[in-house]
This record gives C-alpha cells, structure tokens and sequence, in this order.
C-alpha cells in the first residue's frame, strides 16, 4: 500500500504543468539578492531559508541586506530630521503615536494641541488605553465666515501666547502637538512649535509632534527643541504604508530607556533596542517585521534624498500654494486660516456631500471631509485634496493641471450657493 500511495503521488506531481510551475515561481517580494539554492531562483535572501521566522520568498530580518535597509532608512531619517535615534515599529503611523503615549504619558498629566480630528486621535488613544492620568485639550479656535455662509469658518491654532501661558500654569509632562493636521489642513509653523517646545521645556515636560502629514516640509527637530517626532513611509516618503517612525532627540531616547511601556507590540523602549541591535551589526526580533515592505519603502527613501530634500520641500509649497489658488479661483473657501495652510493637505468647504463622487467620476481619488472634533457647525462639509509623493513633485505645474482637469468636471467654475 505505501509502495502504490507513492507512485500516486509521483504520478500527481508530474501532472503539475510548467506553467504552473511558473506562475508559483512569481515574486512576492522585492528582490535585494538572488539566492543560489534553486527552490526559488528569486529568493531576496543570500541564504537558504530554514528559519522559523519567513518563507524563501521574504527577505529574513537577519540578513545581511535587511540589516542595510535598517541602517539605511535609520541614517537617511536620522539626517533629515536633525534626529539622534530612529525606531521604526511594524504598523503605521497610528502605531507610533500610540507607542509614544504609552511610554511616556502612562500616569501623567499632558496637554493635546488639536487642530482637527488627526489630532484628536491622541484623545481616543488615551481614552481608549486609559494611558495619562489627565489630559488637557488646546482646541484651534474658528473666526468668522467671510462669504455670508455661517459654517464656512476658518480655523487657527490656539494663539501662541494663550498655549504658553497654559503650558506654565499645567505643567504638563508632555505636550503632543500635529505638525500638520490632516482633516483641516492646518500647519503649525516653525516658530510657533519652536515657542511651544521651550514653554513645555521649561516645566520639565517633553515635546511631541506628529509629522505623519507634513510631507516633505521636514523639521528640524534640534532647533525647534522636538523630542519625538512621529512619521510614517506612505505621505512625504513615496513608500508603502507598512510601519510607523518615531524619531528621538537624545533627551528624548534618554526619557525612554528610563521609562516603561505598557504595551507589547506598541513598546517604544524595546523597539528603540531593536535599532540599538542593528546599528551595532546585528540583529534583534520582537515581533515580525514588514522586511520587503521596508525595502520598498528604504528604495523611495533614496530616490527622494537623490531628488534632493531641500528641492523636495520647495516643490511642496509651489504645488501647494498653485493648488491653493486653483481653489480660491472656484470660490472655495480654506478650512485652514491664512498663515496656517499647509501645502501638503488643502481642506475646503463645500456644501455637495456627493462631490468625492464627482471627482471618481472624473477619474480622481481624493478624500472625503471628516469631523473637526472642534465643535464644529453641524452643516459643515468639506473635502480634502493630498499632494504627496515624489510622482507630484517633480512637476508641480502638471500636476496642478492634472488636479484642475479633475475640478473643472466635479466641481462648477460657480461656487455652490450659500443656501445649497
């Protein structure tokens, strides 16, 4: 009977066409170098792969070429930011906020900048974690309509000497603050973050900032006294969404080796170690990393760094400021306030809940409104438009006339009248 099963079973395998064979042979994954074993000619590992960890079609975290990719990305984001340490944490964006809230506002009291609902999200983690002991909200503050329609406010940031004085009568122990908020499109400028970072800085507390929609207008972390900086491959970097990127200053690397997470996965302090493991020359695991992903995505990185980051963050407020203005043409009014409008997120008001539709009719994909959290009118609408990658900034002026194409078809040259 085993004699006659195995015959069976050659008789089986040799039924498999070659074509078949072909198709199962495809890559699923970015090849860094070819293996040599011949069970998958395109195997990203130099080694024949019998870990417990990936399959011969993944590149294995202990290899030679993913330990570059981690040095790589580490030393390109470490440069732009003006960081002193890089941890990177399989997720996304949200992962590095929650990572940094758990590691450094378990049990204290901290104080939120929300401009919108991105920044809100540091409220659902808290409450949804239970993480600080209190926390303090800044909203942005709304100023009148100046088109005669009640709802289509604009909004700025809490006033920097109202957030200055709060910072000193709270002493907050940590301040998280967006960068750039994604469902108003406000921006905080440098010298407002740089304020904030020296009033936090004088009552002993750290400063946080969320550069997950900044695109590439870059920070400087060093000169506007950041401590941990949050960033993700999928916006300014061209990347696959696959992870999210906390940069560090040394006071802030310092204040998480002397803290402890409450999370697992989320764990700030050990995936800091897992860095500290590969720029020493090995390797370290905590959970499973996104190994081809972050290929693909250290790949974009070095195609932005080759484009060049000072051109790559000019291009960002010339395409910006040229959507801005193909905007204000149609009579659409900004959510965010003058001197606060980032170049990477335009939110406008619009009265037509079904305008995303009109835009995928016209062959485009951008994004819906979402709520402020800041107490908004209830009649408010909005849509958001996102200028990221480096595919658009090459060429911002074909890129605005891509962008008007699409709004000459969804959205009227007469804007939507007031009672609409």
């Amino acid at each position: 009977e085993m004699r006659m099963m195995m015959t069976r079973l050659a008789h089986a395998s040799a039924r498999v066409s070659a074509s078949t064979l072909r198709i199962c042979a495809r890559p699923l994954s970015t090849a860094v170098t070819s293996g040599t074993t011949g069970v998958f000619p395109l195997a990203p590992s130099p080694l024949q792969e019998f870990s417990v960890v990936y399959t011969d079609r993944a590149l294995n975290h202990m290899s030679e070429p993913f330990k570059k990719v981690m040095l790589d990305m580490g030393n390109m984001f470490k440069d732009v930011y003006n960081a002193e340490h890089c941890v990177l944490i399989p997720g996304s964006g949200t992962y590095g906020m929650e990572a940094v809230a758990r590691q450094w506002a378990t049990n204290e009291k901290v104080m939120v900048i929300r401009n919108g609902y991105f920044s809100f999200r540091w409220t659902d983690i808290f409450e949804w974690c239970n993480i600080p002991k209190e926390h303090i909200v800044v909203q942005a503050q709304s100023l009148p309509s100046t088109n005669g329609v009640p709802h289509h406010v604009q909004y700025q940031p809490c006033p920097i000497d109202e957030l200055e004085e709060m910072i000193a009568k709270e002493k907050p122990a940590v301040l998280f603050a967006p960068h750039v908020e994604t469902s108003t499109g406000i921006i905080l400028p440098d010298n407002y973050i740089q304020r904030a970072s020296a009033a936090v800085h004088k009552v002993g507390g750290m400063m946080v900032l969320d550069c997950i929609a900044s695109g590439t207008v870059w920070v400087d972390m060093e000169s506007l006294g950041i401590d941990a900086l949050i960033t993700a491959p999928q916006k300014g970097w061209t990347g696959p969404a696959c992870a999210g990127v906390v940069l560090l200053s040394k006071r802030g690397g310092e204040h998480t080796r002397n803290t402890k997470s409450t999370s697992l996965c989320c764990n700030l302090g050990k995936w800091l170690e897992v860095m500290d493991s590969y720029e020493a020359g090995g390797f370290s695991y905590h959970t499973t990393m996104p190994t081809d992903a972050l290929v693909v995505a250290r790949d974009a990185m070095e195609l932005t760094r080759d484009f060049g980051y000072e051109k790559a963050s000019k291009h960002a407020w010339a395409l910006g400021g040229a959507a801005r203005e193909l905007m204000a043409a149609k009579g659409l009014i900004s959510v965010a306030a003058p001197g606060f409008e980032s170049p990477g997120v335009v939110v406008v008001h619009h009265d037509d809940g079904a305008v995303a539709g009109k835009f995928v009719a016209a062959g485009t994909q951008i994004a819906a409104g979402v709520p402020f959290k800041l107490g908004e009118h209830p009649d408010t609408k909005t849509f958001r438009i996102g200028l990221f990658g480096l595919d658009k900034l090459r060429d911002p002026e074909q890129t605005v006339a891509n962008l008007k194409k699409a709004m000459d078809i969804a959205v009227p040259d007469e804007p939507l009248a007031a009672s609409a």
